[in-house]
């Protein structure tokens, strides 16, 4: 993932690209449905948009934002810009108005770059615009109060909507730019220079930005690709957003080893099913229950059939939910644990294929690459020993280097000497396995007892019917908070609440067993978690 020239230095997103196209040309980088994508092919439609943003006045550095779902056009928008010698800002296309708002004031984006593909579910183009009150156009500009910056709003597809101006008449004002021309755009770019700017969810507060670069990326995803043993010409199975660190993690390690990746717009299990099948797919990275249950429980999955191809998936959640995965795969598939976030850049920690077992599925994996991992005290941020809970703090491989226009979180999260906060609780145990323990906020305090929703999730997860399980805490009088079970069970089960409630009690502490068991069927997402805060919200009275 270094350039050849200096070994020591980390390619930028346009080397990767640059080195594929030259190297690879005709190979295959992304497959989508209907549509794939060669390196060289994305190469040249990526150059014919970055010249035209930087005849529309892209000076180096500046940020373009992009929101899409995952398609062709995400990535030829986010390596334009690349080319361009600018900064991607990568916005969640689940983002509605309000939040919307807030990150398009904050981002400083010099063009909004967006699809007319997702019309069908939900108008990107007109969420924009409403978006930025007292947006006015003058000519081939357009300006808005809330994003001073802003100059252009650019639609991929074939929807004529102004003052969203048609990619195709981007191109055309940009081919007069020069070879030479697009090579100077990027003269001083680095590959530590931020270059990517990714928003949190925003569950608990405004979203922040998380400043990414092509080298914290690579550092990041190496982690991962060594893990497996990534080969080029390999697949890798990429459900998540490409505005999530891991959608743009996979695609970002898969160019640098020469690797593929196969994704879809949406998630739909059965299609999903057949699409692997026919690509013939190495490593699935789901990560999520949410999509690798219903995928290995569809009846387009055939277990025998797969045997043939599928080699890894990493999939994250109580112990329970993981022995169900590997119950569901071909034998010899092995899958495997991650810890990481945005501030690093995705992958922080991962279990390898060959390790056993009961560590592989039961823990996050053991510190590898450049990466280090302390356990600390929340409070004084002593450093903690081995088999004591504490705040997961890390430095190196993909750390954030801060919160774009926020030095106030910057100066919160990121420690003297790049160590990074996590807000997540875990343990290392005495051979080194990091386990992770939930968020440090999803403790509850029942009755002056400490209790991680993560424990119970765990536990429950173990119940037959309970295909995932979420836990709060609800204020009560006299114990201060009690937990509540949120659960959608598995297709065909009939467990109450009484059964839930009798399935734990002799088997956990008294404190840790929910007073309360609310069945649903949806969850409130973010781009890639349950927003805890919004389950509050649906508690009946």
């Amino acid at each position: 993932m270094e350039t050849s020239s200096d070994p020591n230095r980390w390619a930028t997103f346009a080397d990767l690209l640059e080195q594929r196209a030259a190297d690879r040309p005709d190979a295959t980088y992304a497959t989508f449905p209907d549509t794939s994508l060669t390196f060289a092919a994305l190469r040249q439609r990526s150059a014919n948009l970055a010249r035209g943003l930087i005849a529309g006045g892209l000076a180096p550095g500046d940020h373009v934002a992009i929101m899409m779902p995952n398609c062709p056009e995400f990535l030829v928008a986010h390596f334009a810009v690349q080319l361009a010698g600018g900064t991607s800002v990568l916005l969640n296309a689940r983002f509605k108005q309000h939040e919307l708002g807030t990150v398009l004031a904050h981002c400083d984006a010099r063009a909004v770059i967006t699809t007319d593909a997702m019309d069908e579910h939900v108008d990107l183009a007109r969420l924009i615009l409403d978006a930025l009150p007292g947006l006015v156009r003058d000519g081939g500009r357009v300006g808005a109060p809330t994003a001073p910056l802003l100059n252009s709003l650019i639609l991929f597809g074939d929807r004529d909507f102004p003052p969203f101006e048609p990619v195709g008449r981007v191109e055309d004002r940009g081919a007069p730019v020069s070879d030479e021309a697009l090579a100077r755009a990027r003269t001083g770019q680095d590959g530590e220079r931020t270059s990517l700017l990714i928003y949190t969810s925003g569950s608990t507060a405004a979203p922040k930005a998380c400043e990414l670069s092509a080298a914290t990326v690579q550092r990041s995803w190496r982690i991962y690709a060594d893990a497996v043993k990534l080969a080029a010409g390999e697949k890798i199975w990429v459900p998540l957003p490409f505005f999530h660190c891991g959608g743009i993690g996979l695609a970002t390690v898969s160019m640098a080893r020469a690797a593929s990746i196969v994704s879809s717009p949406h998630f739909q299990a059965d299609d999903t099913a057949a699409l692997l099948e026919r690509e013939r797919v190495d490593h699935l990275y789901p990560v999520f229950h949410a999509l690798s249950v219903p995928l290995l429980r569809s009846p387009r999955y055939d277990r025998g059939r797969w045997t043939a191809f599928v080699k890894t998936m990493v999939s994250v959640g109580p112990l329970g939910t993981q022995q169900v995965l590997r119950d569901l795969l071909p034998a010899h598939v092995k899958t495997m644990n991650v810890f990481g976030m945005t501030e690093s850049s995705g992958v922080l920690t991962v279990t390898r294929p060959e390790d056993p077992e009961d560590k592989r599925l039961g823990t996050c994996g053991r510190v590898q690459g450049d990466a280090e991992v302390t356990i600390r005290d929340p409070e004084t941020l002593a450093v903690l020993p081995a088999g004591e809970r504490g705040e997961i703090v890390f430095r190196g491989a993909g750390a954030v280097r801060g919160y774009y226009r926020d030095p106030v979180a910057t100066a919160a999260a990121v420690l003297p000497g790049g160590w990074v906060r996590s807000g997540d609780l875990g343990m290392f145990d005495d051979d080194g396995w990091l386990h992770f323990l939930g968020r440090i906020k999803d403790m509850l305090k029942v009755g002056g007892e400490n209790v991680a929703a993560a424990e119970v999730e765990s536990f429950l997860s173990s119940h037959p019917a309970v295909k995932f399980v979420q836990v709060i805490g609800k204020p009560d009088e006299r114990l201060g908070e009690v937990p509540v079970a949120f659960i959608e069970r598995n297709a065909g089960a009939e467990a109450s609440e009484d059964d839930i409630i009798a399935f734990c009690r002799g088997s956990i502490a008294s404190y840790k067993v929910p007073r309360q068991v609310v069945f649903v069927t949806e969850w409130p997402m973010s781009a890639t978690k349950v927003q805890k805060g919004r389950l509050k919200e649906m508690l009946p009275a």
